[in-house]
């Protein structure tokens, strides 16, 4: 029996190959081809007798085969015919993926990639996906796949710990909602990395950039970069403050050493109430020099609302809910070590030190208990 002539490989990807070859001049029941890896045979296929092509699928990139074909007519065998061929390795992947509405996106991913985070998803969303290996102009057949996009937990978060049981788990900057009303919009600095996330900046202090030495129209409504340094606002704060119980934290650091203090309970009064300071019991290893100023209203240099002789925000330099003065001073000048004129923090570094780096910061007091439930609520991404 005659053998099939001119066996060759062509239209090559890192994965696939077609093999073609001429047919024997005899009737021809089936063929026989042998796949051989390493020289171990990889897979034996039998293809109908009338065809003269074959798609060989599922190889491995840069890799060496040998492809053997012989005819096959009733019990007669041909002599076989083979030849070798090498895959090209994978340059990239090509992934492309659409929602329902036609709209889509195409993604290059590197060779080593297996895997990829999509992001900018609409929610409640059916996308289909496509993915090839790519050499060149060359490209693997289409693996296909789809998807549905969970809803959001909170479709409008109040803070940053709703935004966290939403999936955003990278620290920056938000938009949230007050009382979860589309209309009562702001946006504020999510800590989604400090003791598992989920915690709401209300101020920063870092490199004296910013001048904190400002009165009580601006501590009202806030000022700095949401990014650096800066006061949210009296009127922020209170208004966050009120939607459920929160704990408030705050960060310290000098150079390489840094402590925390957190109240597990932290309340700030309207502004006919003077955003009076409520704080609840402390544990950290700052020391607890905050709870001095508990239940005091808030001063600013043009606001005297503290109970010593002097005008405590006008000497040392800051805005805070002074008693006869204070045991903390975090938005005191920046880089002033002169007794009490800094940014202090008593029972860590006493007056005479300013503070290099403070947060304070808020997150849900029931945080654990949102976190658990969130896990069990929301389908594994």
């Amino acid at each position: 029996m005659d053998t099939p002539l001119d066996v060759r490989v062509l239209n090559m990807t890192p994965t696939e190959a077609v093999l073609e070859w001429i047919a024997p001049q005899a009737v021809v029941e089936n063929y026989v081809i042998l796949l051989t890896q390493n020289q171990l045979v990889a897979n034996t296929v039998h293809a109908d007798g009338e065809t003269t092509r074959y798609q060989l699928s599922e190889l491995q990139p840069f890799t060496n085969y040998s492809v053997t074909v012989y005819a096959v007519q009733g019990f007669m065998t041909s002599v076989s015919a083979s030849t070798n061929f090498l895959t090209p390795d994978i340059e990239n992947y090509v992934l492309v993926y659409k929602d329902h509405s036609g709209q889509q996106k195409e993604l290059i991913l590197d060779a080593e990639d297996t895997w990829i985070r999509l992001e900018g998803l609409s929610e409640t969303t059916e996308y289909s996906l496509r993915l090839q290996s790519a050499f060149g102009t060359m490209r693997s057949t289409t693996e296909h796949a789809s998807f549905t996009t969970a809803g959001r937990l909170y479709p409008y978060p109040w803070d940053c710990t709703q935004h966290l049981l939403n999936g955003d788990t990278i620290s920056g900057i938000y938009t949230i909602y007050l009382n979860g009303e589309p209309q009562q919009s702001m946006q504020v600095y999510c800590d989604m990395t400090t003791d598992n996330g989920g915690w709401l900046v209300l101020q920063r202090r870092q490199n004296g950039l910013t001048d904190f030495a400002r009165k009580w129209t601006d501590y009202r409504v806030g000022f700095g970069n949401l990014e650096d340094e800066f006061w949210l606002g009296l009127d922020n704060i209170h208004k966050i403050s009120a939607q459920t119980r929160y704990e408030l934290r705050i960060d310290l650091r000098d150079g390489r050493e840094s402590v925390y203090a957190t109240y597990d309970r932290f309340y700030l009064s309207d502004a006919r109430n003077l955003y009076k300071l409520r704080i609840g019991d402390y544990s950290g290893t700052a020391g607890d020099s905050l709870s001095y100023h508990q239940g005091r209203p808030f001063s600013t240099k043009d606001r005297d609302n503290d109970v010593a002789i002097t005008n405590c925000a006008l000497s040392y330099k800051g805005a805070w809910w002074y008693k006869n003065c204070h045991r903390a001073n975090l938005n005191g000048k920046y880089g002033e070590n002169r007794h009490s004129q800094g940014i202090n923090w008593f029972s860590w570094r006493g007056h005479e030190l300013s503070i290099p780096f403070v947060e304070m910061k808020v997150r849900s007091f029931n945080f654990k208990a949102m976190m658990w439930r969130g896990n069990h609520s929301l389908p594994l991404q």
